[in-house]
């Protein structure tokens, strides 16, 4: 009677596939298909719906059809190194009859996986033991007429026993006795299973984890494994070893070998920096081509993959496997398991993940199943996945009351959910059992004696070994830090324990998580009184996100959250706090600040709202929503709007103000540290004394000291005569000093004149009356030269640098002051071989403005469009002018932003010389982790620093000496 075959493949997940498959069966070898009975018909169906490949493998071999047959049960590695061994013996092809044996043994773990009978992790399980009996078998091929003692070691997810469908093998061979025929038996191993035959290869072996990959010898001894691992072994190949498992030859030497190990995956002293690694690799692996190409749809190497629960259950064996034996097995899910079970994760936890790790190694099954590939990526096109979703229809969660609804919705939906679970491994596993231990227990002493507790199983030392492992140095006081945020019974402890979670792995990857730990305690306990912390935290899971990395990063910035609790709020607003503020809204807060103020409130109300707005600009720098122009634009603006709303409190009827902004404020490039710079004209139509006391108020609300603390430092020494001069001057005044006294200094920092608050007016003809002595139509050669001199004694008296420049600078030294064009020197000279100086070293800031400035005065005169405060404005000037080449403006401003970006660092990081680079190793590291280098970053920092500086140099050399014609 013949068979219907639509009626076997109407009871399959995919009608259509197995139809076509069992109807090429028919057409190619109606014999075949004659053989098979109805059970071993209804078999066949429900695989060729699934595996096409399987099918024709069944039609060519009688022995792979066999497979269907009898109770299905599963066959250990034993049975089927003697299945190999047979066949081998009686065919002309040995690596045919291992390809063959693979196959039958391949369907029939096929057929148990897809009718139930066997689930994802024994299937898994199964498969290894499929390769293992094969490779046995094949070893003890390539081993006959030779009296060798060797041990093939099984690793990866072989050793592990959770192979899967279509997987490399990966071992590694160690070898005692005659060497050079251990060398040729695996040599004829590894040539036996690279055999291609018309049935294809059984495995396809690497032994590529070997020491020294594929340019280290195939087999070594005991010796040279432990002389290799004692001296040149790197982390990932200890990590590795973790999975290994003897799966074939001499059992003795493989397990001497599993003792020789033990050591070096076990150690006594946790290296945090191998922890470190290890989780860069993960970071290296989620960027990886297949993830940039297929994204989510890489249910493998993606975030929330797979190897997200492998690398975070294997970094928790790393941590505490070397005291609990009970952690040490190869198998993810055994090790997941065993962890639970002693309590470093959560019952329900573990439970959560193994069911993730299945839900998505059955995908990655069915994608190979389709074709016998090696792929772990979902399709994209629906209908496709549509098909592999009814291959995991089982797995997929019902949706609740709804119509059954669309398959692939489900599917889909399953994915997204479960890999976004699995992306909170890395917080789950690692932190919340040890914020759980803190529950109960009210100091850190009572956790050193407690140890081992029932609650949660995690010992003080197994804590401290967790937090070195995670990166924080001070182990001892972070865990007081985490028992004061988190221990005991009240509502904010237990609100604690809930969020802290989420946000010890920022602070363990921010450039100094223990200062970031102490700030968020002490920030915490600071704000006991305020609600905005805790709602914060409680509410909006981002913003503690962030809050993590800013502490985590600058302790100065935590010190101002303290002061302004209310900013938290603000970040809250996701939204407005992407937004960069303009000066014009600078402007509107601070008058109305001075309208809602009576009188002696105003100074402290403008210093409040001076340090809030630069809390908010500064977490906004850190966080990497703003840019360091966009930090220089928001501290000017809120400098400019506080001046502004002092000269509108403090100027009386009779006297008309204009200050004017010189320096790093004038060009809208103000850093955390900076001073605000600044000239002052009055007008008065009684008494000039009226427009000097004016001056002095406004002075006193801005940089006066009180318990509210100062809002800025306000700097006079640009102007006339320095400290010895009167604070105001009027419009007549000032022309008169310029005209018979001013000097080239004077005249150089005027180039970054720019009226910033008072009357517009007044302001206006200032800087066009200083402006006809700044730009005359030809600049004097002598300013120009005294410019030079100027820059070279900067250079010898401060820097202490070498450059190149002798011919050019002899002559006079000008009675200039060294510092601040102006000012007066602020730190001691420094000499040569120091720290790199920022400022004023070889390269530094310094170079930029003076390059920039001399241009200025050379050309100002005759080119209106040089005539532009501020170091980045100059420099698109004098390339649009000619006077720079498109290169050289980049490598200036590129210079620029860079070396203000590492100035700005240094304050937040809470350095008081923020214009020298630290020696200290450590505290190059943090720094480079604020400017978002990768760890380890710090010789990637200094190379990009080193690389900028020699470059802007070799603009300042060119443009500052060799006068331009262009």
């Amino acid at each position: 009677m013949p068979v219907d075959l639509s009626e076997l493949a109407a009871a399959t997940s995919n009608p259509e596939r197995a139809h076509t498959a069992l109807q090429r069966l028919a057409d190619t070898s109606p014999a075949a298909l004659d053989r098979l009975g109805d059970v071993e018909l209804g078999r066949l169906a429900v695989v060729a719906a699934v595996c096409a490949p399987l099918v024709d493998a069944a039609a060519r071999h009688e022995r792979v059809a066999d497979a269907l047959s009898g109770d299905l049960g599963p066959l250990d590695a034993p049975t089927i190194h003697q299945r190999c061994a047979a066949a081998m013996a009686e065919a002309p092809s040995p690596a045919r009859a291992l390809a063959v044996e693979q196959r039958a043994g391949l369907l029939r773990i096929t057929v148990r996986d897809l009718l139930g009978l066997a689930d994802t992790p024994t299937v898994a399980a199964e498969l290894a033991d499929l390769a293992q009996g094969v490779l046995s078998a094949a070893l003890a091929h390539a081993c006959r007429d030779r009296d060798v003692a060797i041990s093939l070691i099984g690793m990866g997810k072989l050793g592990g026993r959770e192979l899967n469908y279509v997987s490399d093998v990966d071992v590694i061979f160690v070898a005692e006795g005659d060497y050079a025929d251990a060398a040729a038996a695996a040599g004829d191993f590894m040539r036996l299973m690279a055999e291609v035959t018309p049935d294809g290869r059984a495995y396809e072996v690497d032994a590529n984890l070997r020491p020294e990959g594929k340019d280290g010898p195939l087999v070594r001894s005991l010796d040279a494994y432990r002389s290799y691992y004692d001296r040149w072994a790197k982390t990932w190949e200890f990590q590795a070893l973790l999975k290994a498992r003897v799966v074939a030859g001499d059992a003795d030497l493989g397990a001497a070998f599993t003792k020789l190990i033990e050591p070096y995956v076990w150690p006594d002293r946790l290296d945090p920096e191998a922890v470190g690694e290890i989780q860069r690799m993960k970071t290296v692996v989620e960027k990886s081509t297949p993830v940039q190409r297929a994204g989510a749809r890489q249910v493998k190497l993606a975030p929330g993959g797979l190897r997200d629960i492998e690398f975070a259950v294997q970094l928790l064996q790393l941590v505490h496997g070397r005291h609990d034996r009970a952690l040490r097995s190869p198998n993810t899910l055994e090790a997941l398991a065993a962890l639970a079970r002693g309590a470093y994760v959560g019952e329900e936890d573990g439970a959560e993940f193994r069911d993730a790790y299945v839900f998505l190694r059955t995908v990655e099954h069915r994608l190979q199943m389709a074709n016998l590939r090696r792929t772990h990526t979902v399709p994209s096109n629906d209908d496709d996945r549509r098909r592999l979703a009814r291959t995991v229809a089982a797995h997929l969660s019902p949706e609740g009351g709804k119509q059954p609804g669309d398959l692939l919705h489900r599917f889909d939906s399953e994915l997204a959910r479960t890999q976004g679970e699995v992306r909170r491994l890395h917080e789950k596993l690692f932190y919340r059992p040890l914020l759980a231990r803190f529950a109960a227990l009210s100091s850190a002493e009572q956790i050193a004696v407690a140890g081992q507790t029932e609650e949660t199983g995690l010992a003080a030392d197994a804590a401290k070994e967790r937090l070195v492992a995670l990166g924080f140095a001070r182990p001892q006081e972070a865990l007081r830090h985490l028992e004061a945020l988190a221990g005991g019974v009240s509502r904010r402890a237990h609100l604690l324990r809930t969020v802290l979670p989420a946000i010890l792995p920022t602070l363990a990857a921010a450039p100094d998580p223990d200062a970031g730990l102490a700030a968020l305690r002490s920030l915490a306990e600071s704000t006991q009184e305020s609600p905005y912390l805790m709602r914060t935290l409680r509410d909006h899971p981002p913003v503690a996100d962030m809050l993590a990395r800013v502490l985590g990063a600058s302790a100065v910035v935590g010190r101002w959250l303290e002061r302004q609790p209310e900013v938290l709020g603000l970040l809250a607003d996701a939204t407005g706090l992407e937004r960069e503020l303009l000066a014009e809204d600078y402007a509107r807060l601070a008058e109305g600040l001075r309208r809602r103020s009576q009188g002696s409130d105003i100074p402290a109300a403008l210093r409040r709202m001076r340090r809030r707005e630069a809390a908010r600009t500064a977490v906004r720098d850190l966080a990497g929503l703003a840019d360091v122009v966009a930090v220089g634009h928001e501290l000017t603006g809120l400098a400019e709007a506080c001046l502004q709303a002092a000269v509108n409190h403090v100027v009386p009827d009779g006297v008309r103000m204009s200050v004017i902004a010189m320096g790093k404020l004038g060009g809208r490039e103000l850093g955390y540290a900076s001073d605000l710079d600044v000239l002052i004209v009055t007008e008065t139509t009684h008494d000039d004394a009226d427009g000097e006391q004016a001056a002095e108020r406004l002075l006193e609300v801005l940089s006066g000291v009180t318990p509210e603390g100062q809002a800025f430092r306000v700097d006079l020494n640009l102007r006339p005569e320095g400290k010895d001069g009167p604070l105001s001057r009027s419009l007549s005044s000032y022309r008169s000093y310029y005209e018979r006294w001013a000097e080239t200094w004077e005249l150089q920092a005027l180039t970054q004149a720019r009226p910033v608050a008072g009357d517009p007016e007044l302001g206006a003809a200032f800087l066009e009356m200083v402006n006809h002595f700044v730009y005359p139509m030809r600049a004097p050669a002598q300013r120009l030269a005294d410019v030079r001199k100027m820059k070279a004694r900067v250079e010898r008296e401060r820097a202490g640098v070498s450059t190149g420049i002798r011919a050019r600078t002899r002559g006079a030294r000008p009675a200039a002051p060294t510092g601040k064009l102006g000012g007066r020197a602020r730190t001691p000279p420094l000499r040569v071989g120091t720290k790199t100086d920022l400022k004023l070293g070889a390269g530094g800031l310094s170079d930029v403005e003076w390059t920039v400035q001399l241009l200025q005065l050379q050309h100002g005169g005759a080119q209106q469009r040089l005539r532009v405060p501020g170091a980045l404005a100059g420099v698109e000037a004098c390339v649009e002018a000619g006077l720079l080449d498109g290169q050289e403006g980049r490598w200036l401003a590129d210079g620029w932003r860079l070396l203000t970006r590492l100035r700005n660092a240094r304050y937040l990081a809470g350095a008081r010389d923020t214009h020298l680079m630290p020696a200290d190793p450590v505290k190059l590291e943090r720094l480079a982790r604020m400017l978002g280098y990768e760890r380890p970053g710090a010789q990637r920092m200094s190379e990009d620093l080193a690389r900028a500086m020699r470059r802007v140099r070799r603009v300042h050399e060119r443009a500052f000496y060799d006068a331009p014609t262009r």
